[in-house]
């Protein structure tokens, strides 16, 4: 079965890649669509994935959310270069934005024991092991639309470590008291559980009760990787 949101045709496509993944989409407001976008294709070199957020949320923000995976799915498999195909999704979103309009971006191009990141303006990824370890660019990059200079950074992720790939939806949660949602040793716990998809589950009810069950006033999407021996994968 595959969803609106793609999140059963993903894990599928990265079983053929001896890579496990689960991905959670939560719109903002209740809604069925958002401002968030996230993707995944094969190429050349091994899988890339894809996530980003554009100015707004909800439903205002879906049409932008949309151009921005359009323009992917078109180069993605073809561009070799993270870099240069960063600086095409740059321009092809570019005649779409309005004067204050923005889009943080993530690509991850995963490679035996390391990923290829490339962040324009986008929340670093967390490798899971004992501990978080955020993966901030050595070099700060501006969105797209915002004059981006993208580059990229490499980190290793080994078979026994897990990569979190999230929107600010996660960290910008806040409680009644106005907290942040923490990245503490429950969450930490929670994203260690036995799969992947169980992970994400245990972050999103965290999540729930740390905001007493608000609706959510910021889309949330969350992409959960592992490398894995194929005969460790099944259907989803």
């Amino acid at each position: 079965m595959v969803h609106a949101d793609g999140t059963r045709s993903l894990p599928m496509l990265m079983a053929e890649a001896r890579l496990a993944l689960a991905v959670r989409v939560r719109p903002a407001d209740g809604a069925r669509v958002g401002g968030d976008v996230h993707d995944a294709v094969m190429t050349p070199a091994g899988p890339r994935l894809l996530i980003g957020d554009v100015r707004g949320h909800g439903p205002g923000a879906a049409p932008l959310a949309a151009v921005v995976r359009a323009a992917f799915r078109d180069t993605a498999a073809t561009e070799e270069d993270p870099v240069l195909l960063a600086r095409t999704l740059d321009a092809r979103v570019r005649p779409h934005l309005g004067q204050e309009d923005f889009v943080t971006l993530l690509l991850a191009d995963v490679h035996p024991h390391e990923v290829r990141l490339v962040n324009c303006g986008h929340p670093p990824p967390l490798r899971i092991d004992e501990s978080f370890v955020p993966l901030p660019p050595p070099h700060p990059c501006p969105p797209l639309g915002l004059d981006p200079e993208p580059r990229v950074q490499r980190a290793r992720v080994l078979p026994h470590q897990r990569l979190l790939l999230h929107t600010d939806g996660l960290t910008d949660a806040r409680a009644a008291d106005g907290t942040f949602f923490p990245l503490d040793e429950h969450a930490l716990a929670a994203l260690l559980a036995p799969t992947l998809d169980q992970a994400l589950d245990r972050v999103l009810d965290l999540l729930r009760r740390h905001t007493g069950g608000a609706v959510p006033a910021d889309d949330l999407t969350l992409m959960l990787l592992q490398p894995a021996r194929a005969t460790d994968l099944s259907p989803p």
